[in-house]
């Protein structure tokens, strides 16, 4: 790997990552992964491009089939290692479902989710309470049984969390960014006062980060916005001025994007870079805790794909 040299132009931190810090090993897999959920160190699952669940118990090492469906996986969610669920579609139609455990996967169950229209995303506050995103939002208050519709306006709605406090927050095109302090009876919107387009949420502490057009980072009070390196297609807020990047760039003379890792110390301003010659892309990253994550590496020109496990180390 090869990276650039670290910005001097960081804010004071006490602590600084560079590529030194971060660690990741790759798994070979022989399916072609279209999401991870992993809920700790050693646990985790995943769904497939042939429209399978699988587990591991072993940090990705070993995978075991758990349920086979001839539907598109789309999202997967295990809110505990007991209780999960994902959303699934009749390939080529506007036809969606949810497949729910509540026995460590040994069983999955089926319900429609009715009047969905490109859904694209779910996520579950508790095992009865659920949200699927798409161009509107749809809720269940009985573990996916019934589905109703959010009443607010028209967007594309890329991502929704809940933080500690029970609070939920939803991020959409056009700077849309949504509050509801009632399990999403009700929404505020939030003016950030930017107009670029939001894809995902991450807060920390009393902070929010965004990734979408660009980086942005706001206490709702102050807003700051950043340009991406490259293609950024996930990412992971470490402490609050401290950004880890994933995705993919161009090498210099190069033709072919390397999977890339982006490192700003200073909350987006400024960003090291580090290119990874084994793969073309990191497509997905998902930690488990402020140290411990996975992802999901594309060799596209040989055909391979990798579950790379990343960790960072002070």
């Amino acid at each position: 790997m090869t990276a650039c040299s670290k910005d001097d132009d960081t804010e004071n931190n006490e602590t600084q990552l560079t590529n030194e810090n971060i660690d990741i090993q790759l798994t070979n897999v022989n399916f072609g992964i279209a999401d991870i959920d992993f809920i700790n160190t050693n646990d985790g699952f995943l769904i497939d491009n042939q429209g399978r669940i699988l587990n591991t118990e072993n940090s990705g090492v070993d995978w075991n089939i758990l349920h086979t469906s001839n539907y598109e996986l789309l999202d997967i969610q295990f809110v505990t290692k007991q209780y999960g669920y994902v959303l699934a579609k009749i390939p080529n139609e506007q036809s969606y479902f949810l497949l729910k455990t509540s026995d460590y996967g040994e069983s999955f169950q089926e319900t429609t989710i009715p009047n969905g229209s490109d859904l694209r995303k779910i996520y579950f506050t508790n095992n009865n309470i659920g949200f699927v995103l798409a161009n509107h939002i749809l809720k269940t208050v009985d573990n996916g049984s019934n589905w109703t519709e959010l009443n607010l306006d028209f967007n594309i709605w890329r991502d929704l969390i809940e933080k500690s406090n029970g609070e939920l927050y939803a991020c959409g095109l056009n700077g849309t960014f949504l509050k509801s302090t009632d399990t999403g009876t009700n929404w505020e919107q939030i003016d950030l006062g930017i107009n670029s387009h939001l894809y995902k949420i991450q807060p920390f502490q009393e902070l929010f980060y965004f990734l979408g057009q660009n980086i942005v980072k706001t206490n709702i009070s102050t807003t700051q916005e950043f340009e991406i390196p490259a293609y950024v297609r996930d990412f992971q807020v470490y402490q609050e001025n401290i950004v880890v990047g994933f995705g993919e760039q161009y090498p210099e003379q190069g033709f072919f994007p390397r999977g890339a890792m982006f490192i700003s110390n200073n909350s987006g301003k400024n960003w090291e870079t580090t290119i990874f010659n084994d793969f073309n892309r990191i497509r997905i990253v998902d930690f488990v805790d402020s140290n411990n994550g996975f992802g999901v590496a594309d060799d596209l020109f040989n055909g391979k794909e990798y579950l790379i496990k990343i960790k960072i180390e002070k």
